[in-house]
């Protein structure tokens, strides 16, 4: 899924740069105010916050990280304008502000997503990463289908033994599995199917497990998107904001968590990966 510029380029055209102040410069001028990205507190959240801030900083404007109390905290800070843009991804948002959608498709959450917005909000496109639930199975569960897909792993599901991960809504998946797939894994058993959050895969998941395609789009989707205070950012903005959502894919997202979970600096990883590319 690429990102679409003439999208992000027509909500930014729209807004001005936001939190001028009249100190620090000459007098009668003015200087910005650094733009604020949220980090909610997550190796993840945190992650992206630096992505979006160094980006944002590359591409000409003055951003800075601030640490809030979760996504609540974050979608406070977007309404008094304390906060200019927080990261998220589609499903979580739209469980937060819209609990009633049952809307499990990528643009379809993408889409009640953005109907439940408040006006000063908005989303830009949708990235390439993701941090929805995975289901994989050992290699040896793997070899028996005929397919890596949920669809072939349905007539094995009573048979087969799963653990999910807690970070993952389990009731929502358990759900989702078997209005989908009509699959109700076994009570007990040795564990072959394993279902974690995709930045979780590679801390969480031995390499050798086959990751299985969500064929029928059971499963909610949880894609990358910035979600933006309007007028808190300009149209020179727009690169930054793509080469993010554009280059960032859910293996290097989950790479970079696995370092920050080990103690790396989550600045200089952000800033490692966006030195590989073109602004």
């Amino acid at each position: 899924m690429r990102v679409c510029r003439s999208v992000v380029a027509a909500l930014l055209a729209t807004s001005v740069v936001a939190g001028c102040s009249s100190t620090g410069g000459p007098a009668g001028t003015t200087q910005p105010q650094p733009l604020v990205v949220a980090d909610t507190g997550t190796p993840v959240q945190t992650v992206l916050a630096h992505l979006y801030a160094d980006a944002l900083s590359r591409g000409g404007a003055a951003a800075r990280v601030d640490t809030v109390d979760g996504l609540t905290g974050a979608l406070a800070g977007l309404d008094d304008a304390s906060v200019a843009l927080v990261p998220g991804f589609t499903g979580s948002l739209l469980a937060q502000l819209d609990p009633s959608s049952t809307a499990r498709a990528p643009e379809d959450v993408y889409a009640d997503l953005a109907r439940a917005l408040p006006e000063w909000l908005a989303v830009t496109d949708q990235g390439l990463a993701e941090n929805g639930p995975t289901v994989s199975v050992t290699a040896a569960a793997g070899s028996a289908l005929p397919e890596a897909t949920l669809s072939a792993l349905s007539p094995q599901c009573s048979r087969l033994s799963a653990a999910i991960d807690p970070a993952v809504d389990v009731a929502a998946v358990t759900r989702a599995l078997a209005e989908s797939y009509d699959c109700a894994f076994a009570p007990a058993g040795p564990t072959e199917v394993t279902v974690v959050r995709a930045t979780d895969r590679v801390a969480e998941v031995d390499a050798t497990d086959v990751v299985l395609a969500d064929d029928r789009d059971g499963l909610t989707a949880d894609v990358l998107v910035p979600l933006v205070r309007k007028g808190a950012v300009d149209e020179t903005l727009d690169r930054p904001l793509q080469v993010v959502a554009g280059e960032l894919t859910t293996a290097d997202l989950a790479e970079m968590v696995d370092r920050v979970r080990d103690g790396e600096d989550p600045g200089a990883i952000a800033a490692s990966w966006l030195g590989m590319q073109s602004f």
